[in-house]
């Protein structure tokens, strides 16, 4: 039973890179997709605030502005750190992560 803990914690990390790699592939495609939805949040903020014909309209108009820029502001920021510290730690996207392997099992 020993002899095969070896190959399960192999595939143990093999499934952890690939989860790993989903949630980054995720990522990815979600923070053009964020700021593009805080982007156009803050467009119709920006049109309810110009186009407004009472104060009440204009505030509303004029809130929508400030949490879309305050949610493009959080998004890019995130992405900024994320980028930051992956150089700092020299990953990039070609970089890749192998799982530690055991030699001469097997053969």
């Amino acid at each position: 039973m020993l002899a095969f803990s070896p190959a399960i914690a192999l595939a143990q990390g093999s499934q952890l890179l690939n989860l790993l790699g989903l949630i980054e592939t995720i990522v990815s495609r979600l923070i053009p997709v964020l700021v593009a939805i805080a982007l156009i949040y803050f467009i119709v903020g920006l049109i309810r605030f110009v186009i407004a014909g009472n104060e009440e309209t204009r505030a509303d108009g004029k809130k929508m502005m400030w949490w879309g820029i305050v949610a493009l502001f959080v998004i890019v920021s995130i992405w900024g750190i994320v980028s930051y510290i992956a150089n700092i730690l020299g990953i990039n996207a070609n970089t890749t992560v192998t799982p530690p392997g055991v030699t001469g099992l097997g053969r």
